[in-house]
């Protein structure tokens, strides 16, 4: 067994050098053979940061250094005062490469700055710490365009018929149920039915929450 720990150790080694030595004729080449952009300021981080974290160990949580390249910052700053933005708001509104946004968010999420949350197909990210679950939840909700707006005005008016708010969505009464049907099963909101009408309400337990989150959102 102590053998082949070795031998393991031994080939992880031999694995990490060959992973740097190919990362420096990369950047070589590149450099000699391209004019860089200006996203790829940093190219000798890029090089030797990633491979070294993710195999030999380096210490990517040195926050402050992470935050000293400008692309990285401008990321930060973008998911700091958009919370619940995805990776697409992320690359259209800063005008990045999809892979420069890989890159940057991995090491951003690794150091602990920013976080992830799935939201169906999105990925959403937000900055660590710094909102509840609940909070999280929510913001991602207020992210979808028609969902959003329902809470917004079942916070503004606390109860709506069926029939006026698809009126004022702009929406079909069957689209509208779908979109009642999964904010129900957020635990968000209730309804209730007054002979063949039904009104829809904000759960008084999350209304506080609510208009907090809302804030977030521009």
């Amino acid at each position: 067994m102590a053998s082949e720990l070795k031998r393991i150790e031994a080939l992880s080694i031999s694995l990490a050098a060959l992973i740097i030595v190919f990362s420096f004729f990369a950047v070589v080449y590149s450099h000699n053979n391209s004019v860089p952009s200006p996203t790829d300021s940093n190219i000798y981080d890029k090089a030797f940061l990633f491979p070294m974290s993710l195999i030999v160990g380096v210490n990517v949580n040195e926050k402050s250094n992470l935050l000293n390249q400008s692309t990285r910052m401008s990321i930060y700053n973008f998911v700091k005062s958009n919370p619940g933005a995805h990776f697409r708001d992320l690359c259209n509104y800063l005008s990045l490469p999809i892979g420069v946004v890989q890159y940057h968010l991995g090491l951003l999420t690794r150091a602990g700055l920013l976080s992830a949350r799935r939201d169906g197909r999105y990925k959403r990210y937000f900055e660590n710490k710094r909102f509840t679950e609940a909070e999280v939840k929510i913001i991602s909700i207020l992210r979808h365009e028609t969902a959003g707006k329902i809470l917004a005005i079942l916070v503004e008016k606390k109860a709506v018929f069926h029939r006026d708010l698809a009126t004022q969505l702009k929406i079909s009464s069957q689209a509208l149920t779908w979109q009642i049907n999964h904010l129900k099963k957020t635990g968000l909101i209730k309804s209730l039915t007054e002979g063949m009408r039904v009104k829809y309400f904000l759960k008084d337990e999350h209304g506080a929450t609510v208009r907090r989150c809302m804030e977030f959102i521009r």
